[in-house]
């Protein structure tokens, strides 16, 4: 008897461990995990659009981490104890993780989160600390009080003198592999996504300085600062990064400035100095963008035109360009992120507005109504400004919108014609796009591709420059990439041929770049430089 009782006590201790074992439930673990895993190969293999990746794979990351959770606490099988050690030590281990290794999350074009280590440079912390040391005092020169004057030769507005991304001077070499163009300057700027416009000798620009949002006139030789104009307010978000969006238009009596909450300055040329100021969604009444006020400021005859959204016929308002004065309002939806413009269609002029909710088309006079195309995604994000085809228009929107070909002289009721409809061989997210002859060049989701406006139908697709950005040069596209590195590209329908490419900037870079006078001028949210084109470096 004790014999046996000896025995079955010696015995139960491993029985009980093998029953412990035998109840822990793996095999649902894996099934969601396997179902997670291939939710996120189909996700990959047939959606598209790539920011519509990145939010399917978010909810398929967080359905997952659920259903494990679920699954650890109520069906894993092993002990209480264990399953709340197991939480409360992976909640910890994550948190302290979290807080001591990651620096900042920035998102790159397809809204992937980019995590920058604690050990890397803050490029921020760069910039604030050189632009500490170098800003200047506020003064200007004698000798940079000079008025200025607008020739032809001049950049003087976002993407070129007549605003078409087109660069109109002789070719350069671009045999940059082996004789790279020489770099003339480089150094950190305040946040923005601003572009440069460039008048003889000075670029104009904005930035974001710690609190104070600044329009900022540089020394195009040496990218030295001339003056800034400061305004306290800034703007940031998680995602869109932090300060202006949109590139100062420039006049020989003015500079005309929006920042990213709406304000407009109008500001002496060679000194800064403030002529006068509005905020444009005050005046319309208006909501400030989720991404930011974007569409640079449109002259046209003696007025200052600008996309401000808003109700009570006040989303479109022309302001008279020395007093600031309104000189007319029009329309009613929610403002566009794209820069006003004015193209001639059948002998008439027509203002483009291309705002949240379409297309409108303008009398640039008056304001008054002439046409209207319903054209929208599910953000309302429209950005790429529109092209002219003869008389028709190209449009395109990115978050699976596509393209679209309209004519404004065959209208029902007050709706253009489609030319050919609605498709998705080129999907312009916050990028331009360039024509030359009968084909339109853009960068498709992040792809460079090459689409017959006659037709609608795309003619190539290739090169992942991804959210960069599109100048055409004769018959050569320049391009930024999202990367940072500039790509000479042929502007051809025979197929995607890269000709050259050279580094300019590290990181995200969304700017649109400028070639002027034989230089390259580009930046980012945190650097910029200047590269002559036309000599080799050391």
């Amino acid at each position: 008897m004790n014999a046996n009782t000896s025995e079955l006590n010696t015995g139960s201790p491993d029985a009980g461990a093998s029953r412990r074992r035998k109840g822990f439930r793996w095999i649902p673990a894996c099934v969601i995990g396997l179902t997670g895993f291939l939710s996120a190969a189909a996700v990959d293999r047939w959606v598209e659009d790539q920011t519509f990746q990145v939010i399917a794979f978010l909810y398929i990351a967080i359905f997952t981490s659920l259903a494990f959770l679920l699954w650890w606490l109520f069906f894993s099988g092993v002990s209480w104890k264990t399953r709340i050690l197991g939480l409360f030590g992976s909640v910890v281990i994550l948190f302290i993780g979290a807080r001591l290794l990651v620096a900042a999350v920035v998102f790159d074009g397809a809204m992937k989160p980019q995590i920058r280590w604690v050990w890397e440079p803050s490029p921020r912390d760069v910039s604030e600390e050189w632009l500490s040391r170098n800003a200047r005092d506020g003064t200007v020169a004698a000798s940079d009080q000079n008025p200025i004057t607008i020739t032809a030769s001049d950049w003087p507005r976002y993407c070129g003198h007549n605003g078409d991304r087109v660069i109109d001077e002789p070719m350069v070499n671009l045999n940059w592999k082996s004789q790279p163009p020489k770099e003339l300057w480089r150094h950190p700027v305040g946040a923005a996504w601003s572009s440069f416009s460039v008048v003889g000798k000075r670029l104009y620009t904005q930035e974001q300085r710690g609190e104070q949002e600044c329009v900022v006139c540089y020394n195009a030789d040496d990218g030295t600062e001339i003056w800034r104009r400061e305004d306290a307010t800034r703007y940031e978000t998680a995602m869109g990064g932090i300060g202006p969006r949109a590139t100062p238009t420039v006049t020989e009596s003015a500079v005309f400035s929006l920042g990213a909450t709406g304000i407009l300055n109008a500001l002496d040329p060679g000194t800064g100095e403030l002529i006068w100021q509005r905020n444009i969604c005050e005046d319309a009444g208006s909501e400030v963008l989720e991404w930011g006020m974007s569409g640079s400021p449109f002259v046209y005859e003696n007025t200052i035109i600008v996309d401000a959204g808003g109700s009570n016929d006040k989303a479109v308002i022309a302001y008279e360009q020395t007093s600031g004065d309104i000189v007319w309002s029009s329309e009613n939806h929610q403002a566009g992120y794209a820069t006003p413009r004015v193209e001639t269609i059948d002998g008439e002029e027509h203002l483009l507005i291309f705002h949240g909710d379409g297309l409108l088309g303008m009398d640039p006079m008056s304001g008054q109504k002439l046409w209207k195309f319903p054209w929208t995604n599910m953000y309302k994000i429209n950005v790429a400004q529109p092209i002219r085809f003869g008389d028709a228009i190209f449009l395109s929107s990115g978050y699976d919108a596509g393209c679209v070909l309209i004519d404004p002289t065959q209208l029902d009721g007050d709706v253009p014609r489609e030319v050919w409809p609605r498709n998705n061989r080129l999907k312009l997210k916050f990028n331009e796009a360039v024509r030359l002859g009968n084909y339109v060049y853009g960068l498709d989701d992040g792809i460079l591709c090459c689409v017959d406006l006659r037709t609608g139908e795309r003619v190539w697709k290739g090169g992942r420059y991804r959210f960069g950005q599109v100048l055409l040069w004769q018959d050569k596209l320049i391009v930024s990439a999202e990367k940072g590195y500039i790509a000479a590209v042929a502007a051809t329908p025979e197929g995607h041929q890269e000709l050259a490419r050279f580094t300019v900037l590290d990181g995200r870079t969304w700017n649109m770049h400028v070639v002027n006078r034989g230089r390259l001028y580009v930046r980012n949210a945190y650097e910029a430089a200047c590269f002559d084109l036309q000599q080799i470096a050391e």
